[in-house]
């Protein structure tokens, strides 16, 4: 199958796609993800009012269709770089390397569209699956810490 990815920002005829993919899933999947930036269940008006605060929030496309979100959760200008995630895809097609093209495809889309030079993200360490591909992706480990829940967070970084 030929796979084109294309990066943009969210467009809000695709927010309910997004909750669709939580619908029938339960309130450690959307804290997973999505840590403390929304509340389950999700909205649609959850992330609308994010987008309308100017929460950076991206789409990836395949062959046109919405499969997965990204979002720059915070830029530090002065050096170039940022902290990425809440970063979700259509659970229906994980497991297949997608995931991986649409990270490697947003980091392309930071370094050459945002001009970011270095991107870091935390991941929990029983996502065995989001910590592979953030490996294949070029991150490492930096750092970690035990959340207020419980999980250990992993904080890893690229140079792009």
């Amino acid at each position: 199958m030929n796979e084109e990815i294309k990066i943009k920002k969210l467009d809000n005829k695709n927010i309910k796609a997004i909750v669709n993919w939580c619908k029938d899933k339960d309130v450690d999947f959307l804290m997973q993800w999505a840590g403390a930036g929304y509340i389950y269940p999700l909205t649609e008006e959850q992330i609308s009012k994010r987008l309308y605060d100017g929460a950076q929030i991206f789409e990836a496309q395949l062959n046109g269709e919405i499969v997965g979100t990204v979002e720059i959760i915070h830029r530090e200008e002065q050096d170039n770089s940022a902290l990425i995630g809440r970063f979700v895809i259509d659970q229906s097609i994980t497991s297949k390397g997608i995931g991986t093209k649409i990270m490697l495809e947003f980091l392309k889309y930071c370094k050459e569209i945002l001009g970011i030079s270095e991107v870091s993200l935390c991941v929990f360490d029983f996502n065995i699956g989001a910590y592979k591909c953030y490996q294949k992706c070029g991150f490492t480990e930096t750092g970690s810490a035990i959340r207020p829940n419980g999980w250990k967070a992993i904080t890893m970084r690229k140079t792009l």
